[in-house]
């Protein structure tokens, strides 16, 4: 089972691990504005149709709430601590069914409730760029939690999107460029080894303190994922569109919704196995 998970996480890691953010790169009209003790509560949820190879279908829904902390902003940066605090997951493949509650623990899925737990309640610190919304993550010692066990955590959280702290934080942001109008239009790209990412903006509405950007993004991506020594080669191209309704004032993001068009291919057995998905998400911040 966990052979089909990460087959499956792969596909989504590289065809959504771009959707979400929102960093333009280019010098804005203004700078996100966060007080100390801010607290923004992000909502999230994920519905997955997905045909995988040898012709497994998979459905499943994600929902997950996390708390946003500003523990400290200067002109330049904040530090914004992300704790997942509520994670919903209910999966059905191949007609099996596998759920995740952490409300609820009893009939959790046990391989999943092995995964998640440790996920649970632990907030991690993320450092934002005041004046284009990028963000990373602080470092921080290595646990002794197993390797392995840390991996398939991570990939399993990115299986219907890119659910990191690093992009939950970095999704509650976006600044409209300097100059923009309603109608104009503003892109950027991302091009890096085995990936290129075409993001396309458009200013369609304001009104009063509010901005509605439509995204249109286009990657593409051949990627090689080694898990426990085995490499696998995954090919996905991805279409997505998405609205973000935002402050102007502040750069804060009050919903965003995306639908993204996934296709790939996996080799097994000595051939390309094709892979398919559509994935529809929602997210608000309060």
């Amino acid at each position: 089972m966990k052979k089909i998970y990460i087959a499956v996480s792969c596909l989504f890691v590289t065809g959504l691990s771009f959707a979400q953010p929102m960093s333009t790169g280019v010098s804005p009209a203004g700078k996100i504005k966060l007080v100390y003790g801010q607290k923004i509560v992000v909502e999230n949820s994920i519905d997955v149709e997905a045909s995988l190879i040898m012709g497994i279908q998979l459905n499943g829904n994600l929902a997950t709430i996390n708390l946003l902390e500003v523990k400290n902003t200067t002109d330049k940066e904040s530090t914004i601590s992300s704790t997942l605090t509520k994670l919903k997951v209910k999966m059905n493949m191949m007609g099996e069914p596998n759920n995740y509650d952490s409300e609820n623990k009893e009939g959790n899925n046990e391989e999943m409730a092995k995964i998640f737990d440790e996920r649970m309640n632990k907030p991690v610190d993320i450092i934002i760029d005041n004046s284009t919304g990028a963000s990373f993550t602080e470092k921080k010692e290595a646990t002794k939690q197993d390797a392995d066990d840390i991996n398939l955590a991570d990939e399993m959280m990115k299986m219907f999107s890119n659910n990191s702290d690093d992009a939950i934080v970095s999704g509650a942001f976006a600044i409209i460029p300097q100059g923009k109008s309603t109608g104009d239009t503003w892109s950027d790209t991302t091009t890096a080894k085995d990936l290129k990412v075409i993001r396309k903006y458009t200013l369609s509405a304001v009104s009063g303190n509010e901005a509605t950007i439509q995204a249109d993004i286009l990657s593409n991506s051949a990627n090689k994922v080694n898990y426990q020594g085995t490499e696998i080669q995954l090919k996905t191209a991805t279409k997505t569109k998405a609205e973000i309704i935002t402050e102007i004032n502040t750069g804060l993001v009050k919903k965003r919704t995306s639908t993204a068009d996934i296709s790939g291919s996996i080799p097994m057995m000595g051939q390309d196995m094709p892979i398919s998905a559509k994935v529809t998400s929602s997210a608000t911040y309060k």
